[in-house]
């Protein structure tokens, strides 16, 4: 007998993080045609509001329909594989409910712009569009020829275009004038990179007789018999031939490569690569340990017993980092990860170049310097294993499989905090949380601790190593101070400079040795006052005072970035008395380059950084190989 009744199907729904401030996480529906790819970890593309799409990350798989609303489905998924772990997701969930912020928040930090997605409005050119511009206004005639050229614009670039805040006018009478089409599409931004490669095709590769044909047929174009034998040579000795190193070895255009590939003699292919450099030179072997260190290492494994953080007070040149290095060495030994913290960009430069040369390829480093594309090589590195991941606080949110140790250097520094946007961290605690939910050991090293971990250690939370003496007995340099206001008072001052510090730097310069004058204000000058009043220039919208930048000359907030030119006469008095105020690191190198005519000088800053990737490390670079004599 025949069973005739219906077979239910059990609907399946995802919980999903929205990357908007959004206080909750949302339920969706999952088509049945999506459900074997639907799983924790994932991106997938869904509706939020009535026509944005976005991409969100499913942290549940469930069988309960929500109650308040009527769950909208999943239109696809854009993962295989899961691109952050049940960890990861706990310890946003941590930092949401510590730092007061929503989950969404927490993965708009956490994820590389690459990772993330956003719905654009794009316009394209009606397929039905025939060039007629003859009942076009000026306005839409300029956005068609735009499109003509460039394919796709989004209101934005429309906006720029017409140089008007409103275009939807021009957009709709184009619609309508069936000129364009507008499409609601989800955009991808990482794009993985690629190099044109070139190589034999198999069948030459396995058949000595067709690649002596092969010869034969291409006897009497020498040229194109130079390119196929270089190309044999160079397969012997490579992976990969690039089509332009093929190029340039054989002498050879870029017409004569292409007439082979259409001969079938070669194949042109695209080849994905890493965007992340290499390290090519030998490692090198470790020096000794010091007596101190080697104490420092038996008492941190003791600490470690009873602690999962340890704080390691040692003195400037204690040799702090060389501890470091045999911890991270016995956690990579072991097959595991080490996240390696340092609160700023500048001091990465230094520590990567002495790292690699003992770690070599185990090394990446993440920061925000680096282009979209290239954090997300770097996610995917530490996804799969990467031993050493050195970067900055945005590194506590690095997908580790594996993570064994965090080390936080300079753990006292307030560059780990993060003030804006949301969620307003603090790297070090953050780390020593994410330590407990990895299981991993957590190390904080500083020769200043922070009140609340020097705090934490004293009341037995965290256990407590110091390091005392300079490594190899090297003495502390000796510390001067001088009274500037009684500098002044007594006019012994040398414009900005007090008489004592010019003749240190003259005599060190004499000795053919360098100079770094720190000083923790950028621009030329922080206050533009009026001698009248007392007036000063402040912000419009910080109620801060305005520094005056010469390069520039503009008075510039260096909180909101609000600029504006020097007024000439006091709106408070009418007074024309104006004078700039105090000093930053524009106006010590303009000054000192006065008394120093002769030195070289440079100065590393905001200004002289920004806009450029690896101008931190040139800087140092520059001062490390003595081509600076002072650096500002």
């Amino acid at each position: 007998m025949l069973d005739f009744t219906p077979t239910t199907t059990v609907r399946k729904y995802a919980a999903v993080i929205l990357p908007l401030p959004v206080p909750k996480r949302y339920t969706y529906e999952v088509p049945s045609e999506l459900v074997e790819q639907v799983q924790f970890g994932v991106r997938v593309e869904v509706q939020f509001g009535r026509n944005k799409l976005y991409s969100a990350i499913v942290t549940d798989v469930h069988e309960q329909a929500p109650e308040s609303y009527t769950p909208k489905p999943v239109l696809s998924v854009l993962d295989e594989q899961p691109i952050v772990t049940r960890g990861q997701v706990e310890f946003w969930e941590w930092m949401s409910r510590y730092y007061v912020c929503s989950l969404g928040e927490v993965m708009n930090a956490a994820l590389p712009s690459g990772l993330k997605l956003g719905s654009d409005t794009k316009l394209l050119l009606s397929p039905h569009y025939e060039e007629m511009y003859e009942d076009l206004t000026d306005a839409e005639f300029l956005v068609t020829e735009a499109l003509s050229i460039s394919k796709e614009l989004t209101v934005e670039e429309v906006r720029s275009i017409l140089n008007k805040k409103s275009v939807y006018y021009v957009i709709k009478s184009l619609i309508e004038k069936h000129v364009v089409v507008v499409e609601e599409t989800l955009q991808t931004k990482y794009k993985p990179k690629s190099i044109s490669c070139v190589r034999l095709p198999d069948a030459l590769q396995q058949d000595e007789a067709a690649l002596k044909a092969a010869f034969d047929s291409i006897s009497r174009a020498a040229r194109q018999t130079e390119v196929l034998i270089t190309l044999i040579e160079l397969e012997r000795t490579q992976a990969y031939v690039r089509r332009e190193e093929l190029q340039k070895r054989s002498h050879a255009s870029p017409s004569t490569v292409k007439a082979l590939a259409d001969k079938g003699l070669i194949e042109l292919y695209d080849r994905e690569v890493s965007r992340l450099g290499t390290y090519d030179d030998d490692t090198q072997a470790t020096f000794a340990l010091s007596e101190q260190q080697v104490g420092a290492l038996a008492q941190i494994r003791a600490a470690y017993e009873q602690h999962t953080t340890v704080l390691l007070q040692g003195v400037t040149g204690s040799g702090k980092t060389r501890v470091y290095i045999e911890l991270i060495q016995e956690v990579i030994d072991r097959g595991g990860q080490v996240l390696y913290l340092l609160p700023e960009i500048a001091l990465t430069t230094q520590i990567v170049a002495r790292l690699q040369k003992i770690f070599g390829e185990h090394i990446a480093v993440y920061h925000s310097r680096m282009s979209n594309s290239e954090r997300v090589e770097l996610w995917r590195e530490a996804q799969y294993g990467k031993p050493l991941m050195l970067g900055a606080r945005s590194g506590v949110f690095l997908p580790f499989q594996n993570l064994e140790l965090i080390i936080v250097d300079e753990e006292h520094d307030p560059s780990f905090k993060q003030y804006d946007p949301a969620p307003r961290y603090n790297a070090r605690d953050a780390a020593v949380y994410l330590g407990g939910v990895t299981g991993a050991r957590v190390l904080l090293g500083t020769a200043t601790p922070s009140v609340e971990s020097y705090t934490n250690a004293r009341a037995g939370k965290y256990g407590l190593v110091a390091m005392s003496e300079r490594y190899g007995g090297m003495q502390l340099p000796e510390i001067q101070v001088i009274n500037l206001v009684e500098a002044y008072r007594k006019e012994q001052m040398k414009s900005i400079f007090s008489a004592q510090l010019l003749e240190e730097i003259q005599a060190v310069l004499s000795r053919n040795e360098q100079v770094i004058l720190f000083q923790n204000r950028r621009g030329y000058a922080p206050n533009y006052q009026c001698t009248n009043c007392g007036w000063v220039q402040g912000c419009v919208h910080c109620d801060v005072s305005l520094t005056y930048h010469k390069h520039s000359d503009q008075l510039r907030c260096h909180y909101c970035g609000f600029t504006t030119k020097q007024p000439t006469t006091c709106p408070a008095c009418g007074s024309h008395q104006l004078i700039l105020k105090g000093f930053g690191t524009e106006k010590i190198e303009d000054e000192l380059r006065i008394f120093l005519p002769d030195a070289n000088i440079a100065r590393m800053d905001l200004d002289t950084v920004k806009g450029a990737k690896h101008a931190h490390a040139r800087i140092i670079n520059d001062f490390e190989e003595r081509r600076v004599d002072v650096l500002i």
